[in-house]
């Protein structure tokens, strides 16, 4: 609790190793107070937050086993790049080798002795990233990694974070770019004002989204689309397309399978998920906290011709 507000209600998850992890949540749902309880910046009120089953304080070297970046920004401005990552792997137990493998690792070798302060955000973003990887670590916890990086950036970031997890590393990552967490993350956890609204793989929380549906096609449209509805399916036609189902309440095995079985031939059996982006408004748009009202359009010459007409002149 911050004061009287409740930032992390009864919130209870685990993650595991080898699978992209993404943290996900409308502002002010609590994500960055989480990993800073987790981390052991913030103490809970009650409960606990373990790694590997301790508190990261009891680790005997955290940053060999949890590598953290919570803000890009938070490098000394005044420290060149290498002397910085050196100052860390000293504090930290780590080999001096270290600091030119993980500059190179990002992409900052040649600008290991420039000074922190005269860095891009995206540079700031990548010194961040080797400051995590620096003690080769089992478990990476990023928040907004990809804020501030080009497109070949955050490209990197993505194929980075889905080779620790390929290493049977465990990657939890906050983002706030969904269509990115989409072609990320294997599970997401996704938040609301403090408290756990969905937990589960890409696929499993977007086939769940109002968006998913079956495109079915047949030369016997109306028998297959009688014989979905006798199944439990609820079956509209296509707005876009004659002739062509969407359908949701079964799989696409099913209405194969139901289809084969009383002999109608399909010309299409395509399904079309929501986006994670959908699944995700859908989820959260009760718990926006900040909520921007629509603008009506306003008929400016419909008001031009009402104040003419006021003072007697034609428009």
């Amino acid at each position: 609790m911050y004061g009287d507000t409740v930032a992390v209600d009864q919130l209870t998850f685990d993650v595991t190793p080898g699978v992209v992890t993404g943290f996900l949540g409308p502002n002010g749902s609590g994500k960055s107070t989480t990993l800073r309880l987790i981390v052991g910046l913030d103490r809970p009120s009650s409960g606990r937050a373990t790694i590997g089953g301790r508190a990261l304080r009891d680790l005997a070297a955290p940053i060999r086993e949890v590598g953290v970046l919570l803000d890009a920004r938070a490098a000394p401005a005044g420290l060149r790049a290498r002397q910085h990552l050196a100052w860390l792997a000293r504090a930290g137990g780590v080999p001096a080798r270290r600091v030119d493998e993980v500059l190179a690792e990002v992409g900052l070798a040649d600008l290991g002795g420039r000074r922190v302060g005269g860095f891009s955000l995206g540079m700031l973003q990548r010194l961040g990233i080797a400051a995590a990887l620096l003690g080769d670590p089992a478990v990476l916890i990023l928040d907004e990694p990809v804020n501030g990086l080009d497109l070949d950036g955050v490209r990197w970031v993505r194929g980075l974070l889905r080779r620790c997890a390929a290493e049977g590393r465990t990657v939890v990552v906050s983002s706030h770019l969904l269509s990115e967490m989409d072609q990320t993350a294997d599970e997401v956890l996704v938040l609301g004002r403090g408290r756990l609204l969905a937990h589960g793989s890409v696929t499993e929380i977007t086939r769940a989204g109002a968006g998913t549906h079956i495109r079915v096609a047949s030369p016997r449209g109306p028998e297959l689309a009688a014989a979905l509805r006798a199944a439990g399916a609820c079956v509209t036609p296509a707005p876009d397309a004659d002739g062509v189902l969407l359908v949701t309440g079964l799989t696409a095995p099913a209405i194969g399978d139901l289809a084969a079985g009383r002999g109608l031939a399909l010309h299409e059996l395509t399904e079309r998920r929501a986006t994670l982006e959908d699944a995700f408004l859908e989820l959260t748009g009760d718990t926006v906290e900040y909520q921007a009202v629509e603008r009506r359009a306003v008929d400016w010459r419909a008001i031009g011709q009402q104040g003419a007409g006021r003072r007697g002149v034609r428009p």
